[in-house]
């Protein structure tokens, strides 16, 4: 990968957003070579700690031979970072059964030599379009640079393009076949993706919550009633969502659940890099998931969202 492709990436995003550090740990496959196992979302400095895996278990003579990756996202320039070192060091990326891997983590995982995906995981692309399709110079986004430098296929990029910066783009296992990735096991596994911006049909249809969080006063407690209703109806793991956009300084956690209606309700906040809350809002979606209805919680503004048939979201109403 070229070096000005990575300068573009890292101009585009002046800022770091604040976030927990993944869990790196390692274990040995049964050729005595180290495996790196990453958890949780991107932030800065997980770059630099593959790097030192790498050296000291090629000291100890025991290489890293592959990345084991469960991420829901995190830092796009982290995940650009990571695909660097294991572009570089020619290491096979691997989403194992019932993972999650999306927007930063895809980056990490598009790198690897040779890339392997359970039918189980849940594996999604992250958006770089604006409603045009471009960044507002009317040039190709820098992370969409960053993929088509990594060598996939048009296909690909052109989901990228066709989802919103906030969104992710679910891929099927005929995607990740056409890019070159091999998979195994049996899909049907996993029924939904955690902790990233999902596509509403993704969504479990669960019992129907119980106390509505918008009956709440104080926004924290909307949110703590949120995820005690999700993890209630998800087997005591909170249904939740969190994405952070390359070009906006800013990070949007979401809670998801059924409500009284039947319907799937999104309770989520936006914050700023220095964590200073912009949006605290409800959506709830229609039977189909195509429209959703918003309420602004702070300005007790309403206005309606229609998503279109590639999956992006427009607003149609205000009020």
């Amino acid at each position: 990968m070229s070096r000005s492709i990575f300068a573009l990436v890292f101009a585009a995003a002046a800022a770091s957003w604040p976030a927990s550090a993944a869990d790196l740990t390692t274990t040995l496959s049964r050729e005595n070579k180290t495996i790196v196992v990453l958890n949780g979302e991107l932030a800065e400095g997980d770059a630099n700690r593959l790097r030192d895996i790498i050296k000291a278990s090629t000291k100890s003579a025991r290489p890293v031979s592959a990345v084991r990756l469960n991420s829901s996202g995190g830092s796009l320039i982290e995940g650009v970072r990571l695909a660097a070192i294991i572009q570089g060091a020619k290491l096979t990326t691997v989403i194992a059964s019932g993972a999650t891997c999306a927007a930063a983590c895809f980056i990490a995982f598009a790198a690897g030599s040779q890339k392997f995906a359970s039918a189980s995981a849940t594996v999604g692309v992250p958006g770089a379009a604006d409603r045009f399709g471009r960044d507002a110079a009317g040039e190709t986004p820098s992370i969409v640079q960053v993929v088509k430098a990594l060598g996939l296929l048009d296909a690909i990029v052109e989901k990228m393009l066709a989802t919103r910066e906030d969104e992710i783009f679910w891929l099927t296992q005929d995607d990740l076949r056409a890019m070159g990735a091999a998979t195994t096991g049996r899909p049907g596994q996993v029924e939904r993706p955690r902790a990233v911006q999902p596509s509403p049909q993704l969504a479990p249809a669960p019992k129907a919550a119980g106390t509505e969080p918008s009956t709440f006063k104080n926004w924290n407690d909307v949110v703590s009633a949120a995820l005690a209703i999700s993890r209630e109806q998800n087997g005591g793991e909170p249904y939740t969502a969190r994405q952070c956009g390359l070009k906006f300084d800013s990070c949007a956690t979401a809670v998801f659940y059924t409500g009284k209606d039947g319907k799937q309700v999104m309770v989520r906040t936006i914050k700023d890099s220095n964590g200073k809350h912009l949006v605290h809002e409800t959506c709830t979606f229609n039977e189909t998931k195509n429209v959703r209805t918003c309420v602004d919680w702070d300005m007790g503004t309403t206005r309606r969202d229609a998503r279109d048939d590639k999956g992006s979201w427009h607003q149609m109403t205000h009020q």
